[in-house]
């Protein structure tokens, strides 16, 4: 089975990285995870806030994207690939694409060693320059680590959860968790971290959409997996924009000057601090100060989320201004978060 080929006709127009279902003419990857359902009606259907009714939830996929095309045609995907390989593109297989295969197939080849962790990487130096403003930066020609064509990164952001991501974001543009793996906050998290420390906003935002998605979703393992996640996931998020507020490592300072005087100033990081009566500025940290103010009466009760708000002022602050907020304008908890 092959599913999400760009030239298929049932190419999700939404997503763009998956095709429709026969059965249920939706798209999974899109419709199993819709930002606007509200609550589970039961095991079998969830709400459609879109149609306003119950909808059966599909659980067998049928499509192929092989289906029905002609025999020899050379622009189908091959048959018999795994879901991996049938579901994503290399970089510059799409005419959308601005960065072409042949471009960055032909550069150099840069290693990448994660100090903490001593584990290495091999990518393609002009796909890192490309796709990060830090790395752009680092490989400037003239410097030691691109005449040496090795970089060393030790922060503790820098992990190989985040790093992996990374290189899918890279190649393919997007990243896919395991399917067999219950989705977590904590994942994301670490890639949004990582994103924000070597300015690959891309990546950064597309983080936080799945981050988003995944505390919109009504299943129930979904919820309590990371409802056991969210302290982990809020220190990471937290600890990481402290950083950035604070400022990078020393070794990184003179790799910070050369981003931030190329970078028109709309495009300049963003500080994770509030700023007046606005609540934080991160949308990571909007998004777990949100969730958390939401369900605060119930997380009381939760000792580990109790340690982190205590120990961690800014959240605290996150937290009541959503608070705040909420009893301001009298808003109800909305059940469409994940922790409802």
């Amino acid at each position: 089975m092959v599913r999400g080929y760009e030239l298929c006709s049932r190419l999700c127009d939404m997503c763009r990285k998956d095709c429709k279902c026969s059965a249920c003419s939706r798209c999974h990857t899109c419709w199993l995870r819709i930002i606007e359902t509200s609550f589970q009606a039961s095991p079998d259907s969830y709400y459609d806030s879109w149609e306003g009714k119950p909808v059966p939830v599909c659980k067998t996929y049928e499509h192929d994207c092989l289906a029905g095309m002609a025999e020899g045609d050379k622009s189908t995907p091959a048959a018999g690939k795994s879901s991996w390989e049938s579901f994503v593109r290399l970089r510059g297989t799409s005419p959308r694409n601005s960065l072409g295969f042949r471009r960055f197939s032909q550069s150099g080849i840069t290693t990448i060693y994660l100090s903490k962790e001593q584990l290495t990487y091999k990518v393609h130096r002009q796909l890192l320059i490309e796709e990060s403003l830090f790395f752009a930066a680092l490989l400037l020609p003239g410097s030691f680590e691109q005449e040496t064509t090795k970089v060393s990164l030790s922060r503790d952001v820098d992990t190989q959860v985040a790093f992996e991501r990374f290189m899918q974001w890279c190649y393919f543009g997007y990243y896919i968790n395991d399917p067999n793996q219950t989705p977590l906050l904590s994942i994301d998290a670490a890639v949004y971290a990582f994103a924000q420390r070597i300015r690959c906003y891309g990546l950064r935002d597309f983080a936080l959409k799945q981050a988003e998605a995944i505390c919109s979703s009504v299943d129930k393992a979904v919820t309590k997996a990371n409802l056991s996640e969210l302290p982990d996931t809020i220190k990471i998020i937290y600890a990481s924009s402290a950083s950035m507020d604070d400022g990078l490592d020393s070794d990184d300072e003179c790799v910070s000057q050369q981003i931030d005087s190329k970078l028109p100033l709309k495009e300049k990081a963003p500080t994770a601090k509030a700023v007046g009566n606005k609540g934080p500025q991160d949308g990571f940290r909007r998004l777990l100060a949100s969730v958390s103010a939401r369900h605060i009466v119930k997380f009381r009760e939760e000792p580990a989320f109790m340690k982190v708000h205590r120990s961690l002022s800014d959240f605290a602050a996150d937290v009541l201004f959503f608070v705040s907020q909420s009893s301001d304008t009298g808003a109800k908890q909305s059940s469409s978060c994940i922790i409802s």
